[in-house]
């Protein structure tokens, strides 16, 4: 991909182009990663819903807090069964407030 990562990702979201989001999830610089988690939550689809539940058990908590906000912003009652599972087993706190205020945003929605 040609010029700034960064620059391209709204333009993604715009087109649903949820595969070209996910493949940004495995770039090196993490603002890319995030920027790409964020723009999978204004997507429709399975594709994004799918790409983003793997990341809410990632290593980082910055990757876990943005694709539990992405899930939020989606509002999928699928997300709200997922998110109130992983509730119980998350330990950092930014993460577990990410996922109140997702759990509201989903709420209404519904």
């Amino acid at each position: 991909m040609f010029g700034n990562k960064l620059n391209k990702i709204p333009k993604m979201v715009e087109k649903n182009q949820a595969d070209k989001l996910t493949a940004l999830l495995n770039d090196r610089d993490e603002n890319v990663v995030l920027a790409a988690i964020d723009g999978l939550g204004q997507c429709t689809g399975d594709v994004p819903f799918n790409s983003l539940v793997p990341l809410v058990r990632a290593q980082s908590a910055a990757v876990r807090q943005h694709a539990v906000k992405a899930l939020g912003n989606m509002g999928l009652p699928k997300a709200r069964t997922f998110l109130l599972h992983q509730r119980e087993e998350e330990k950092d706190q930014a993460v577990l407030e990410a996922i109140a205020e997702a759990l509201k945003h989903i709420d209404v929605k519904m």
